[in-house]
């Protein structure tokens, strides 16, 4: 009696304990969302292109050095003297002028920056498109999973039969191996999905940068995209995307960067100070002070048209920048317009492959039927059972497909955010 206490007491601890947490799609998005936020690389090249800014102005303040400078000098001859001295030297100068290059490397800045946080915020998209790909993925593979499940226990139990069969003489030893290659084939299937899944896990864990299980993820969640989302949109709208934006503000830092290498074929104007303070501590001198102000101008005559062959080959570059960022924007015009395309040919194909489901599924019912009747052979039924796992298998990749499909358009189109959130 007191055994039996002791086991119905380990059974309630048992149940009373905490389960391990399972996490839905929604808190994933969010370890994914925070993880990008903080420390990331998103994170750092944010840092930098801060800094980058603040750099850019660094050019409007003047240059400020001071330096000291400590000596004792001691002569001999008939008599000897001891002189010792400080001196201190400040200068200040400031650019007034350098054929525009200041102003044109702050714009070149700003638009690096932003079209660097665009770029961020595109690839961010990415990767939460990866981790939703994923967990669609992980509900095909359970969904496999079972079915492949329900088909070794199918097999195993006409394997018992078909041996008691043989054993009688009533079934060849044909159809009975072909029932032991059909529960083998069953079983390799499931080995390969649970590996499909475990391989998948990992990619996931690396993802997100935490350790995380199958059995921890709920796939009982489904994306529901509104259709008005899925609109086709013109180039000129899809520039306010994050990718848009990026494509936008690197077109602006080409020009710049040109206008920047005209400083060499215009004058510069530089103002100076500098001011010096020598203490010699002596019997007979004293303290010294001198100071100055300098105004430098400096005029480019002649160079041996280096510096206008610099400018052209400047300029042709701008120019082939200029051809390359049209080719980039008709290249991102036609990947979104290749996955409307792809979107709605899936769906289509979705339509069809549910009714061909159906089909096969009803198929294999009467294929089981009339096996058991013996109007059918084994082969029969084995090809019938294949012929709707592999219906099935095509109907869960077309799904992933058109849902991944659907994210590119959206992300092209700027309103992932609509979603997520």
């Amino acid at each position: 009696m007191a055994k039996n206490k002791i086991i119905i007491l380990i059974l309630i601890l048992i149940f009373k304990m905490p389960s391990a947490h399972a996490y839905d799609i929604k808190e994933l998005i969010n370890i994914l969302y925070n993880k990008n936020q903080t420390k990331s690389v998103f994170y750092y090249n944010n840092k930098i292109n801060e800094l980058n800014i603040k750099n850019s102005y660094s050019s409007f303040y003047p240059k400020v050095n001071y330096s000291n400078t400590t000596s004792d000098t001691e002569t001999k001859t008939t008599s000897s003297s001891s002189i010792s001295s400080n001196t201190h030297n400040l200068s200040v100068s400031l650019n007034l002028y350098n054929g525009g290059h200041r102003n044109q490397n702050i714009i070149e800045t700003k638009n690096k920056n932003y079209a660097n946080s665009s770029l961020s915020e595109y690839d961010k998209s990415l990767l939460i498109k990866e981790l939703i790909l994923g967990y669609y993925n992980l509900k095909s593979f359970n969904e496999l999973k079972k079915i492949s499940k329900n088909n070794v226990n199918f097999y195993s139990n006409r394997l018992k039969e078909a041996r008691i069969l043989f054993e009688a003489g009533r079934l060849s030893k044909i159809d009975l191996l072909n029932f032991k290659s059909a529960k083998m084939n069953s079983e390799n299937n499931l080995f390969d999905i649970n590996n499909e899944i475990d391989n998948l896990m990992l990619k996931l864990s690396n993802l997100l940068d935490i350790d995380i299980s199958f059995n921890e993820i709920k796939l009982d969640y489904d994306f529901v995209i509104p259709q008005p989302l899925i609109r086709k949109k013109q180039l000129s709208e899809l520039m306010n995307s994050s990718y848009g934006k990026y494509l936008s503000f690197m077109e602006k830092t080409y020009l710049p960067e040109m206008k920047k290498s005209q400083k060499d074929l215009l004058p510069s104007i530089d103002l100076g100070y500098d001011f010096t303070d020598t203490d010699k501590f002596s019997s007979t001198i004293g303290n010294r002070s001198s100071s100055s102000v300098s105004l430098k101008i400096t005029v480019p005559i002649f160079n041996g048209f280096k510096k206008e062959n610099d400018f052209d080959i400047k300029k042709f570059g701008y120019e082939k920048k200029i051809l390359d960022h049209k080719e980039m924007v008709k290249n991102f015009y036609t990947d979104y317009k290749v996955n409307f395309n792809n979107y709605n040919n899936t769906l289509n194909k979705i339509n069809s492959q549910k009714i061909i489901v159906e089909s096969n599924q009803l198929k294999n019912d009467g294929s089981v039927i009339l096996y058991k009747a013996g109007r059918i052979n084994v082969n029969e039924l084995i090809d019938s059972q294949a012929s709707v796992d592999l219906s099935v298998n095509t109907l869960n990749q077309l799904n992933i497909d058109l849902k991944e499909y659907a994210i590119n358009i959206i992300i092209f189109n700027g309103d992932f955010e609509k979603i997520i959130n």
